[in-house]
């Protein structure tokens, strides 16, 4: 996969931090760094001028806000700018100020706190052509990342049906899929999409692990199992490798590929921590995180967020009641979970474990086995919302 070499600009005021991040982009091989002292909306009609000339302006936030964010906009809303627009914050940056900057148009809110190999990742991929290599087009698929706040709480389930909603199926008994969807099992261990959906463990992941192999597209294409329903899955190999002998690369190159020819790349995280989630968290236009509302799961669920957005502020965690239906009224231990996971929960999934095992025993959707149920139902609302919201964001995006 080649990369592109980017001319970017840092613009930032003379400061510790500031000098660290001018510092790590200066030492990446084949970049070029023009560095301007000041605030973005200080340096005034030279921001617009840059946004012509370089393919990415990375600036460093701070008390001018409201200032910078119409510099922004102004950049933004240029017809022939080229460069993406990256923010750089300090940990006093709030979530309302994330919001505001994404508004505007930044691309992306990153950390003074990133690391080397961190940062050179979001700047590669972020400096990539915008046109795809591949059949699907020139505009990247989605990506949903599915994690779950404790071990049983149903987030296969989850990842299943909401990758076989998301095929957006029509004509005659609903059989023809309008969107393409990849469904990636990354729990390398104990991954279990291949089962609920009857098809056999792959052994991909493991070569790529125990190989070191940084996968292409003839890879991919050569791993992925195609579905009767129209889904392209990646599951999860039936021998055991450490988690730990997959790497950030590999990963990286692995969604970036299935995002150049899908609509949508749903994602089943592992519970385990390791490295190469990051840049799935990168590339994930939104993480649903699956819980139910009793304490233990929401105490796992707050630390979760907390540690998957430390180094990714830009990222959108929307948190999924699994096996609770809906309240008319919402009990109390549902408001104080809301507020100790500063969010407010959009979306029950009712328990029906007659219908969930139907489906998983015959290795196939909800869809297909209960489609009347309450929780096909409410998978599919929430994969429609998603849709519209995805739709959406990017048509703000490409607004400014």
């Amino acid at each position: 996969m080649t990369l592109q070499k980017p001319s970017i600009a840092v613009i930032a005021p003379q400061d510790a931090s500031s000098g660290v991040v001018v510092d790590l982009l200066q030492k990446m091989p084949g970049f070029k760094v023009d560095r301007l002292d000041g605030t973005l909306a200080g340096i005034n009609g030279t921001a617009l001028k840059l946004a012509g000339s370089h393919d990415m302006i990375i600036f460093r936030t701070g008390a001018d806000g409201e200032a910078d964010l119409d510099a922004v906009q102004a950049i933004t809303s240029q017809p022939n700018r080229k460069a993406k627009v990256l923010a750089l914050c300090d940990a006093g940056t709030t979530l309302a100020d994330i919001r505001r900057l994404t508004n505007a148009g930044v691309s992306d809110v990153l950390p003074d706190t990133l690391q080397p190999q961190e940062l050179e990742e979001t700047i590669r991929r972020f400096s990539a052509p915008a046109k795809a290599i591949g059949s699907h087009g020139a505009k990247p698929g989605r990506v949903i990342s599915i994690a779950q706040a404790r071990g049983g709480i149903g987030a296969t389930t989850v990842a299943v049906n909401l990758a076989d909603q998301l095929l957006h199926r029509s004509g005659h008994f609903r059989k023809t899929a309008k969107s393409r969807v990849a469904l990636v099992d990354l729990d390398l261990q104990f991954g279990a999409i291949g089962s609920f959906l009857d098809v056999a463990a792959n052994p991909a992941l493991y070569t790529m692990a125990m190989d070191n192999v940084v996968p292409d597209a003839t890879f991919l294409e050569q791993a992925m199992a195609q579905t009767a329903s129209g889904l392209s899955v990646l599951a999860a190999p039936a021998g055991i490798a450490p988690l730990n002998t997959l790497n950030k690369v590999q990963v990286l190159a692995m969604i970036q590929t299935l995002q150049a020819s899908h609509d949508y790349v749903v994602v089943d995280l592992p519970r385990a921590l390791v490295e190469w989630i990051s840049p799935v968290l990168q590339l994930s236009d939104r993480l649903l995180l699956v819980s139910d509302s009793s304490v233990p799961s929401v105490q796992q669920a707050r630390r979760l967020i907390d540690i998957y957005r430390e180094d990714n502020l830009g990222l959108q965690v929307e948190v999924i009641m699994n096996h609770e239906k809906k309240p008319l009224i919402a009990g109390r231990h549902h408001t104080e979970a809301a507020k100790v996971l500063e969010r407010k929960f959009r979306h029950w999934l009712p328990h029906d474990p007659k219908a969930a095992a139907e489906a998983a025993d015959r290795g196939k959707p909800l869809s297909q086995v209960a489609a009347r149920s309450g929780l096909n139902k409410a998978i599919a609302r929430l994969a429609r919302d998603l849709t519209e919201e995805l739709v959406q964001a990017a048509s703000v995006a490409k607004a400014h």
